[in-house]
């Protein structure tokens, strides 16, 4: 499931493009004002350094603009703005959905933003083959991957290092992670209608028959880099269509859970996006 969260700021408003964190702050604070308990277990609880199967894009309807002493860019807002929220688990969906309208706002870096609806967004048709891309205008997948002897690396297509798996072996494994683990975890009920919609009769064990092929970002180049700075780590990501083969439970998981890592920290969030080749 996917919702779209509307927003209004009343005045011009210009925001570090490092507000990720911060959002998914304001996020958690409105949830823990309604659903105390809800957030707590998510935020603290059996959730917590676990993969949350939950997952928010950046903002959409702003732009870029140069702020004179500031180094980087900044996203300036003009009016409405708005970004989306996904998982597999309706409840947890429907609770922010009702904290974010009782509340009427958030606030993100110190600037204030107006709750102005939240639509449900109409999933694709889901099929074995499907082309994904990230949602709107900014949003990015995150391919992580910690050697058993090392520290966690951000890697991008194309890393061609000795030892390291490729961003598809990547991403097709953390698929698999959420769907045949962590979904069978916290929702079996609805891994099991996945399954049986998929017309497979059993969970999918060990290698999961899932393809993964980068399409290109432009004409000009294979993919975007994108760095955003959480907690004083930069997280380097990329932008680019992505085409799968997969089982369409496998499908509906991308849509509901996003692609990649960090999903929960407003990376991976997708939508269906096309295949020109």
């Amino acid at each position: 499931m996917q919702y779209e969260i509307q927003l209004r700021c009343l005045d011009d408003k210009t925001l570090s493009f490092d507000y990720l964190y911060p959002l998914y702050s304001a996020i958690m604070r409105s949830l823990t004002l309604s659903h105390s308990s809800l957030a707590k277990e998510i935020h603290d609880g059996i959730h917590k350094n676990r993969v949350k199967l939950f997952c928010f894009s950046p903002l959409n309807g702003g732009k870029s603009v140069v702020v004179e002493g500031q180094k980087r860019k900044q996203l300036q807002i003009e009016g409405r703005t708005w970004f989306r929220i996904s998982s597999p688990i309706p409840e947890f969906l429907n609770a922010i959905s009702e904290s974010l309208l009782s509340q009427g706002e958030i606030n993100i870096l110190g600037k204030s933003f107006r709750v102005t609806g939240i639509n449900m967004t109409a999933p694709p048709k889901f099929k074995e083959e499907m082309a994904w891309r990230p949602f709107g205008s900014s949003a990015s997948i995150v391919t992580a991957w910690s050697p058993r002897d090392g520290k966690k690396r951000f890697l991008r297509p194309g890393h061609n290092e000795e030892g390291y798996p490729d961003v598809e072996k990547i991403l097709a494994d953390n698929l698999t992670l959420k769907f045949n683990k962590r979904l069978f975890e916290i929702r079996d009920d609805v891994a099991k209608a996945w399954l049986r919609d998929s017309e497979l009769d059993a969970v999918i064990q060990g290698e999961t028959p899932i393809a993964i092929e980068l399409l290109p970002y432009s004409k000009d180049k294979p993919y975007k880099k994108v760095t955003v700075q959480t907690k004083n780590i930069n997280i380097y990501s990329w932008r680019a269509p992505v085409k799968v083969k997969a089982p369409i439970a496998m499908q509906r998981m991308i849509w509901s859970s996003g692609l990649g890592s960090l999903n929960s920290q407003g990376f991976g969030l997708m939508q269906e996006g096309k295949d020109d080749n």
